[in-house]
C-alpha cells in the first residue's frame, strides 16, 4: 500500500506537466486552424459574403449614370479613342488598377455607348477562373445580342470539348467585327483559352477589352496582339472632393456646411482618390448627422469599422478579394507593411533585405543562380504589377526607389495582421501587446511608457521603431536583454548614443539597422552574432569598427558611412577596419570602407575574394593601391555599382590596370583626379549613371562618353579644365538627366540641334566664366526642368529673354515676362554667383543644391525674382 501510494506522489507532478502540454498544444492546434481559416486555406463564409457583395458592386457599377463618372474624362477620350478610331485589326485594350478605381464603371460606360458600331458585341464577367463554360457564354451572348435563338440542343454533349468551343466561335465571329469584353480578369491563363477563339482578320476592326488588377495579364497578351494599357490613377484631390459632395449631399439642397469643410478634406486625403472608398464613406456620412462631432466619430472609428460596418464592408471585401489571391509568401509581404506607419514610404532595399532576414524567400522556387534578394524584387515587382502596393519613387531608370500602401489599405492590414498575430503596433502609453504577438512596431512613444514595464520579449521575433522620443540606459539595456530570439531590429532614427554589450546576446539576429542614431563605437560582443545578414550604420558617427566583425560570415550588407562638412561642402565619411574582412566572402553590399589605414592595401586585396559583391564603395584611395582595387574588381562579375573617391593629396585615381569591366554595372561614382579617362569606361554597355567629381582632365572625355548605349544620368563636377562644352547631334540619345557644376574654366556652353533628345533635367550649377550658350538651352526639345545654380545673373538673364520659359516664382512677378510661356518646361533659379554691372541685388544667402527625383523642387527666392523681373520687363 505504501509503494503504491508513493508511485501515485511520484507521478503528480510529470502527470500535471503533461496536462499541461496537452492544453498547450490543442491551443497551438485551435490557433492554427484560426489562422487557416484568417489566412483563407480553406473556403469560408467571408468568402462568400465577399463574393455576393462584389457581384451587387458589379451590378452598380452598370448602371453609374453619365454625371456620377467624375474626373475620368481622359480615360474616356483616350479609351474612345483606341477603341473607334484605332487600326483595322484585333486589338487587345486593357484597363489596370487596384480594386475600386472604377475599371468596371468607365468600360461599361464605353460599352453602352459603342457597342452598336461593331457587328457584334458581349459582355463577360470572368472573375477569378476562366472556365471553358465562358467560351460558351460568350457564344451564347453573341447569339441573344444578334437577335438569334441559341441553339442549345446537343451542345453540352457534343460541343462542351473546350477545341469544339472554340472553333465554334471563331467561326461565327469570322469576317465580323466585335468588341468583348472581359470584366475582372485575374488569370494569365485567361488569354490561353482566348487567343485562338477570337479571329484576328486583317481590315477588320475588333477590340477586346479587359478590366484587370494585375498588369502583368494585359502584358502577356502581346505576344500575339497589339495591346494598348491605360493604368487608372486615383482621381485628383478637386475631383476626389467633387465626388464626394456629390455622393453625401446627393439629396441636401443645401450642400456642405461651412464648419464640415474641414473634415471633408480630411475624409477625401484619408480615401486617397479611390472612387469606391469615397463612394462607401459618402454613404455612411450620408446616413449620420449633418455635426462636427458626429463626422469626428466617424473619422476616428474607420479603422474599427472598416470591416464591420455594412458601408465600409464592401470596401473592405474588395482588398479581402485581392488578399485571398494572393499565394501565401506574398500575403506575408504584404502584411510586413503593417509595421510601417500609415502613408509610409519605405525604401525597397530595406524591405528586400527585412523579407530575407523573415525568410520569406523560398529558396526551392528560385531561379538557376538568382539570389534571395533577386527573388524578393520579384515579389515587391508582383505586389506592384497587382495594385497592392504603391510606386512612392523611382530612380532614373524606373526601378522602383521606395514604396507603400494605400491608407485604407493600410487599414486593413493592420486589421489582417492583429487577426493573425502577425504583429502588432504599440503607439500608447503603456509598452504592451498580445502574449502570442510575434512582430512588434513602436511607433510615436516616449522613455515613460517604458516604465514599470513587465513585458515579455521572450516570443518577439522582430522590432521595429518608427518614432521613439527617448529612450535611458536602463530600457535601453532592458530591451536588448529581453528579446532572446530576436530575428529583425530596426531602431532607424532613433535617439540611441551607444550600442550596449548585451547586443550579442541577440544569436539569431539577422538584421540589425541603427541608421540615424548617434552611435559612435560597436562593441566587440557584435562578433558573437553569427546569423547576421545585415548591418546598417548609415548616417551614424561610426568611423570604425572592430576587428570581430570578420566572425560574421553570413554577413551579406554592410553599410556604414556618413557626410560631414569640410570647407563648406559635404564630405563623404567611410568606416575604419581594425582587422581584415577576408572571412565576408557572402558580401553583396560594402560601403563605404576607408583605405586610408595602416592595412588598406591588405582589406583591398582580401576583396579579390568577395565574388558575390554587387555594390562596392571605397573612399580614401591613395594612388598606390589603385592597381589594387583594379584586381579585385576583376573578381567581382556581379558588379552593379561601383564608388571610388580618392585620398586628398595623395596622387591620382589609378584605375587603368581594369581591360574586361564587370558586364553588368549600372552606376559609377568617381571621385578624384585623374590623369586621362579609364579606357574600360566607354565599354561599359549597361551604364545607366555616370558621375565624375573633381576629375581635372586635360581633355574633354565627351566625344568618348556619347557612346554609351544606355547612359541615362550624367553627372559632371569640376571634371576637366577645357573653356568650351561641345555637345554634337547624335550624343547621348538616351540621356535623361545632366548635371554641369563647378566648371570654373569653361566660358561657352554649346548644344547643337539633334543632341541630347531625350534629356528632361539640367542643371547648371558655379560656372562663373560663362558667358555664351544661352541661346543653345532652345535645342533641347524635351526639356522639363531647368536649374540655374549660382550661375552669373546676366547667362540667367539671357536664358530667360531667348527662351519661352515658366519661370518658377510667384505668378504676380511671371505675369509681367514679355515673353510667351512654354509648356510643361520650368526655370528654376537660386541666387546668382555675379550680379550685371548696370543690377545690383540684395545680397541673399544662396540655398543648397536642388534635390534630386522625387524630392521637393527648389524654388526662386521672392525678393531675387521681384528684382529679376523688374528687370527684364525693363530690357
Amino acid at each position: 500500500m505504501l509503494c503504491k501510494f508513493c508511485l501515485v506522489i511520484t507521478s503528480v507532478v510529470p502527470r500535471h506537466r503533461i496536462r499541461s502540454e496537452i492544453v498547450n498544444v490543442t491551443a497551438s492546434i485551435r490557433k492554427l486552424y484560426e489562422d487557416k481559416q484568417a489566412l483563407g486555406l480553406t473556403p469560408s463564409s467571408e468568402q462568400n459574403v465577399a463574393e455576393r457583395i462584389r457581384y451587387d458592386l458589379r451590378m452598380g457599377s452598370h448602371f453609374i449614370r453619365d454625371d456620377e463618372l467624375v474626373g475620368v474624362d481622359y480615360a474616356k477620350n483616350l479609351l474612345t479613342d483606341w477603341l473607334i478610331h484605332g487600326e483595322a485589326r484585333r486589338t487587345i485594350i486593357s484597363v489596370v488598377g487596384e480594386g475600386g478605381l472604377g475599371k468596371t464603371a468607365i468600360v461599361r460606360n464605353l460599352y453602352n455607348k459603342h457597342k452598336e458600331d461593331f457587328d457584334c458585341y458581349a459582355w463577360i464577367t470572368v472573375s477569378h477562373s476562366f472556365k471553358e463554360e465562358h467560351l460558351q457564354t460568350i457564344i451564347q451572348t453573341l447569339y441573344e445580342n444578334d437577335g438569334k435563338k441559341y441553339p442549345v440542343e446537343g451542345i453540352r454533349e457534343k460541343e462542351v470539348d473546350k477545341c469544339n468551343l472554340t472553333q465554334k466561335l471563331r467561326d461565327y465571329l469570322q469576317g465580323k467585327s466585335y468588341m468583348i469584353v472581359f470584366d475582372d480578369v485575374w488569370e494569365i491563363h485567361f488569354w490561353e483559352c482566348m487567343e485562338f477563339a477570337l479571329p484576328a482578320d486583317t481590315n477588320i476592326r475588333s477590340r477586346i477589352i479587359i478590366t484587370t488588377r494585375d498588369r502583368g495579364i494585359a502584358e502577356f497578351c502581346q505576344r500575339s496582339a497589339p495591346v494598348h494599357i491605360h493604368e487608372l490613377k486615383p482621381l485628383p484631390a478637386d475631383d476626389a472632393l467633387k465626388l464626394f459632395l456629390l455622393k453625401t449631399f446627393q439629396f441636401d439642397h443645401h450642400g456642405c456646411p461651412q464648419d464640415l469643410n474641414d473634415l471633408s478634406q480630411r475624409f477625401v486625403k484619408r480615401c486617397k482618390g479611390v472612387p469606391l472608398a469615397i463612394v462607401v464613406i459618402s454613404g455612411l456620412l450620408s446616413t449620420k448627422k449633418k455635426t462636427v462631432s458626429e463626422w469626428q466619430k466617424v473619422y476616428d472609428s474607420l479603422r474599427s469599422k472598416f470591416s464591420t460596418d455594412p458601408h465600409l464592408r464592401s470596401f473592405y471585401l474588395v482588398l479581402l478579394e485581392s488578399y485571398h489571391d494572393l499565394p501565401y509568401h506574398l500575403r506575408l509581404c504584404l502584411l510586413y507593411f503593417g509595421l510601417f506607419p500609415q502613408d509610409y514610404s519605405v525604401k525597397c532595399s530595406t524591405l528586400i533585405r527585412l523579407w530575407v532576414a523573415e525568410g520569406f524567400v523560398n529558396e526551392n522556387e528560385m531561379f538557376g543562380d538568382q539570389t534571395l534578394e533577386e527573388a524578393a524584387e520579384d515579389y515587391l515587382a508582383e505586389l506592384i504589377r497587382r495594385s497592392l502596393v504603391k510606386v512612392s519613387n523611382v530612380f532614373v531608370n524606373g526601378k522602383v526607389k521606395s514604396c507603400r500602401v494605400h491608407d485604407l489599405m493600410h487599414d486593413f492590414i493592420i486589421r489582417k495582421c492583429e487577426e493573425l498575430n502577425f504583429c502588432q503596433v504599440v503607439s500608447k502609453q503603456r509598452f504592451r501587446f498580445h502574449e502570442w504577438t510575434r512582430r512588434i512596431s513602436i511607433q510615436n512613444i516616449d522613455k515613460s511608457a517604458f516604465i514599470g514595464n513587465d513585458q515579455s520579449f521572450v516570443r518577439v521575433r522582430s522590432c521595429i521603431s518608427c518614432g521613439i522620443e527617448e529612450l535611458s540606459e536602463s530600457v535601453v539595456k532592458s530591451l536588448f536583454s529581453g528579446f532572446n530570439l530576436l530575428v529583425t531590429l530596426g531602431l532607424e532614427d532613433v535617439p540611441l548614443d551607444h550600442l550596449p554589450e548585451v547586443v550579442g546576446n541577440l544569436l539569431n539576429l539577422k538584421y540589425l539597422s541603427l541608421r540615424k542614431t548617434k552611435i559612435k563605437i560597436i562593441p566587440k560582443s557584435i562578433g558573437k552574432l553569427q546569423k547576421l545578414q545585415t548591418l546598417n550604420l548609415r548616417d551614424t558617427q561610426v568611423l570604425e569598427l572592430p576587428m570581430e566583425i570578420n566572425k560574421l560570415v553570413k554577413l551579406r550588407h554592410l553599410l556604414s558611412y556618413s557626410f560631414g562638412s569640410k570647407e563648406h561642402r559635404q564630405h563623404l565619411l567611410g568606416f575604419r577596419l581594425n582587422g581584415g574582412i577576408g572571412g565576408l566572402t557572402d558580401l553583396q553590399t560594402l560601403a563605404m570602407v576607408d583605405t586610408s589605414t595602416a592595412n588598406g592595401d591588405g582589406i583591398i586585396r582580401e576583396m579579390e575574394n568577395m565574388i558575390n559583391m554587387k555594390k562596392l564603395g571605397i573612399v580614401e584611395l591613395s594612388e598606390v593601391n589603385g592597381s589594387s582595387v583594379c584586381n579585385a574588381i576583376k573578381n567581382m562579375p556581379n558588379l552593379c555599382s561601383l564608388s571610388i573617391k580618392a585620398a586628398e593629396n595623395c596622387g591620382f585615381l589609378v584605375l587603368q590596370a581594369i581591360v574586361d569591366p564587370p558586364a553588368n554595372l549600372q552606376r559609377l561614382y568617381l571621385n578624384g583626379p585623374l590623369q586621362r579617362l579609364p579606357e574600360w569606361i566607354p565599354k561599359l554597355k549597361h551604364l545607366i549613371k555616370l558621375c565624375l567629381i573633381g576629375s581635372r582632365l586635360a581633355e574633354d572625355p565627351l566625344p568618348k562618353l556619347e557612346g554609351l548605349p544606355e547612359l541615362l544620368e550624367l553627372h559632371l563636377d569640376h571634371y576637366c579644365e577645357s573653356e568650351e562644352v561641345h555637345f554634337k547631334c547624335g550624343w547621348f540619345e538616351k540621356l535623361k538627366e545632366l548635371t554641369l557644376q563647378r566648371m570654373n574654366t569653361v566660358r561657352t556652353l554649346k548644344i547643337d540641334k539633334g543632341a541630347l533628345p531625350k534629356l528632361e533635367v539640367l542643371r547648371l550649377g558655379s560656372c562663373p566664366q560663362i558667358i555664351q550658350g544661352a541661346d543653345a538651352i532652345q535645342n533641347l526639345e524635351a526639356l522639363k526642368n531647368l536649374y540655374l545654380i549660382d550661375m552669373p545673373i546676366q547667362f540667367s538673364y539671357d536664358i530667360a529673354l531667348n527662351n519661352s520659359y515658366d519661370i518658377d516664382m510667384p505668378r504676380q512677378f511671371a505675369n509681367d515676362i514679355s515673353t510667351p510661356l512654354k509648356e510643361n518646361t520650368t526655370l528654376y533659379i537660386s541666387p546668382p554667383l555675379l550680379p550685371p554691372p548696370q543690377l545690383t541685388l540684395p545680397c541673399l544667402t544662396p540655398p543648397r543644391l536642388p534635390p534630386r527625383r522625387g524630392q521637393v523642387k527648389v524654388k526662386v527666392l521672392q525678393d531675387l525674382a521681384s528684382t529679376a523681373i523688374r528687370f527684364l520687363s525693363a530690357a
